[in-house]
């Protein structure tokens, strides 16, 4: 098993995720760090990378693969990197961020794969729609991380990790490179390898009813007055 920041170290942790709730809100994430590589062929080095993504939180799903012990994950809905001096693009890949809001247990981490710290990752998905195998992009790990669950706002959050991919992707026999609009893109590190990683979170609230009832008589009023004038003609 390849380790997590570099593929899909928690394909087996992630199998059997339920649904974790059922009211739906929009959430932006956001993952940036320095990072050196390529994208279309276009070279990129030492230069701040921001992955920005958009998801529903009534699509957050957990597991708790140990007693006490919980990850969580929810795909994408969209997401673009930018790159400094090159500009933005579209991940066309499918894409999900995972969060671990606790340290994982040595006994369940014999392989020595995770921080040793509460982490949020950024993961393509391999195999969608399923979420039980990705392979990381980006990640921060900090102990403020600590309870957090996918579903709220957060940070900036500064901490272990970065961006980053499998520095041998699209070589033979090794996983393909991260489609964008612009082209693959590569990097010539891992996630781990170079600098340190931000994290934020911005929940986007929900209208109370009484807001969306306001606004539905506003409209249905705007409605009828339009449909009064059109009579006068």
């Amino acid at each position: 098993m390849r380790p997590i920041f570099a593929s899909a170290g928690l394909a087996l942790a992630l199998v059997g995720l339920a649904v974790q709730q059922a009211n739906a809100a929009s959430i932006t994430f956001e993952f940036s760090g320095t990072g050196s590589g390529a994208i279309g062929g276009t070279p990129f080095t030492n230069a701040l990378v921001v992955y920005t993504g958009t998801a529903d939180t009534a699509n957050v799903v957990s597991n708790e693969v140990s007693p006490g012990i919980f990850f969580y994950g929810v795909p994408l809905n969209g997401l673009t990197v930018t790159i400094a001096g090159i500009g933005p693009a579209t991940v066309t890949d499918p894409t999900m961020v995972v969060g671990v809001p606790q340290t994982v247990p040595d006994d369940l981490d014999v392989d020595n794969e995770l921080p040793p710290f509460p982490f949020a990752l950024l993961g393509r998905i391999d195999n969608p729609p399923a979420l039980d195998s990705f392979t990381g992009m980006a990640a921060t790990a900090s102990d403020a991380l600590a309870g957090y669950i996918l579903d709220a706002s957060i940070g900036p959050i500064g901490g272990v990790g970065g961006v980053g991919f499998i520095d041998s992707c699209s070589q033979p026999f090794h996983d393909p490179c991260i489609a964008t609009s612009r082209g693959l893109l590569s990097f010539t590190h891992n996630i781990l390898e170079v600098g340190g990683g931000t994290f934020t979170a911005t929940l986007q609230p929900v209208p109370e009813p009484a807001t969306l009832l306001l606004m539905g008589s506003s409209l249905a009023a705007a409605f009828v007055r339009r449909s009064r004038r059109g009579g006068r003609r």
